[in-house]
């Protein structure tokens, strides 16, 4: 898998982690409701992919609360992170050509 896929997959399960962060959190009060969790692995030929499962935990407690905001936040900066690898990525095999033009 090239760079690219390999940070563009890492931008999908980030993004993916943050629909998780705020299922449960719209989903705090609601009468039982499983609390979600996003399990990744290794993708084949490279990158990450994610599986939403059901977990047992306690969504309604301040433990939930705190690891629904610190897993929303963590998404954003891996999301930044794989954009800002894309980008230089991107602007590198630009310049690459330039070179060779």
């Amino acid at each position: 898998m090239t760079l690219s896929g390999i940070s563009a997959s890492g931008m999908q399960v980030a993004a993916r982690q943050q629909e998780v962060a705020a299922t449960n959190t719209a989903n705090r009060q609601t009468d039982g409701f499983q609390r979600r969790a996003l399990v990744q692995s290794e993708a084949p030929g490279g990158g990450v992919q994610a599986q939403v499962v059901t977990t047992q935990a306690d969504n309604s407690g301040l433990s939930a609360v705190v690891a629904d905001t610190l897993d929303a936040r963590s998404a954003v900066y891996a999301f930044a992170a794989n954009a800002a690898i894309l980008r230089a990525h991107r602007a590198t095999v630009g310049s690459l050509f330039d070179a060779f033009a």
